[in-house]
């Protein structure tokens, strides 16, 4: 592929498949309703309906380079958003075969494999939705489309959870049905990005065993951390879920203002957004008031994107030619390694400092601080 003239409708094919990112907790409200129409199976059990995803999902982020080598990265991102899509409404369709008369068992089973399958489709799409926005674009607007792209994740995951919020009240299988979004993705996506040549890139390509993959980019791998400011614990649930959604809107916000901190600060960049999350942190883990906290979503809402877009585009900047695809997929495969193992990270921080929800934000904020001192060492210099 080569640089693009940039038309409107590429970026928005290219940009709209990083919405099918953010819907990996759609199904979060439903959690509640499912433990009590399946009352043999233990609160454990169903919560890896969310959760078990990620392993497919980290499978596929890594396959992603191998399989798009032999079909092309667009084949891959369509067979990625069929997959999430179709196996995403699964639960909708079983839920709702009552006249089929299917154990509980066996729906149960049927909801939990389509959960492995929309995961790997996320991989597929994951995997790419980063690499290709570097395959057509470059400089400051490269970097602008990273930090939109990031904010469409975010859309993706507030818009799709309250949408099924409110699809909940026909059901506990309705709220599967946001995923049939997928498929409007799909034909952006189709209609917006121009066919690459799979028997090309397959010919040219190198061999997995022949890439390199930089330093900083395994670095980059290991300090992505999942956001820990949902954890306040202050005040009533409405308050919870309204600090919940500033954390939400103050992501989204930052992503689409990314490109103008990029430009102020270029390299420094990362560094900004791992000290904001540090201290937004540490006024997580000393708050005593509501307005504390909601300052403390703040900062961690605006940090994480800076960080994260930051680390994107740089990949695309520093990761040779041939190694730019796996280099994108290591940083993500941490983001789905993180979010499965954050709940035991937390448990296990939990039990060394304290039971409290705040006592790990401390811990935490030192953790980010470092980060932040590392972050500018590594880029605090560069222009990129």
């Amino acid at each position: 592929m080569t640089k693009s003239d940039g038309g409107l409708m590429l970026k928005v094919g290219l940009l709209s498949i990083s919405i099918t990112m953010g819907t990996q907790m759609a199904i979060d409200p439903a959690l509640p309703d499912i433990m009590t129409t399946f009352p043999e199976k233990t609160t454990t059990q169903v919560e890896t309906l969310t959760t078990v995803q990620s392993i497919t999902g980290l499978i596929f982020v890594l396959l992603c380079p191998l399989i798009a080598s032999y079909l092309g990265k667009k084949r891959t991102v369509i067979l990625g958003l069929l997959a999430a899509g179709c196996a995403g409404i699964t639960p909708l369709i079983v839920g709702n075969m009552g006249f089929l008369q299917l154990p509980d068992l066996i729906v149960f089973r049927i909801m939990w494999l389509s959960r492995l399958v929309y995961g790997g489709g996320v991989g597929l799409v994951c995997g790419l939705a980063v690499s290709m926005i570097g395959d057509f674009f470059e400089g400051d607007e490269r970097a602008t489309l990273m930090g939109v792209r990031t904010s469409m994740e975010t859309l993706g995951q507030v818009a799709t959870t309250a949408l099924a919020g409110v699809l909940l009240a026909l059901g506990w299988q309705w709220p599967f049905a946001v995923y049939a979004i997928i498929f409007v993705l799909l034909v952006l996506f189709v209609a917006g990005v121009p066919a690459d040549k799979p028997a090309a890139q397959a010919a040219n390509a190198p061999s997995t065993s022949s890439l390199s993959v930089p330093i900083p980019v395994l670095i980059m791998c290991n300090v992505r951390i999942p956001s820990i400011a949902t954890e306040g614990g202050f005040g009533t649930a409405a308050q919870s879920s309204l600090v919940i959604s500033v954390l939400a809107i103050c992501g989204l916000l930052s992503g689409l203002v990314f490109g103008k901190v990029f430009g102020l600060l270029r390299g420094k960049t990362p560094a900004l957004g791992s000290g904001l999350l540090a201290l937004g942190c540490l006024l997580g883990g000393i708050a005593t008031s509501l307005p504390v906290m909601f300052a403390a979503a703040v900062m961690c809402g605006f940090a994480f994107p800076l960080y994260i877009s930051y680390i994107m585009n740089h990949v695309n900047e520093v990761a040779p030619a041939n190694a730019v695809m796996i280099s994108t997929s290591l940083c993500i495969s941490s983001g789905f390694l993180a979010q499965f193992f954050s709940p035991y990270i937390l448990a296990f921080v939990n039990n060394v400092v304290g039971d409290a929800a705040a006592a790990p934000f401390v811990p935490y904020a030192i953790l980010m601080a470092g980060i932040a001192v590392l972050c500018l060492f590594l880029f605090g210099r560069k222009r990129s």
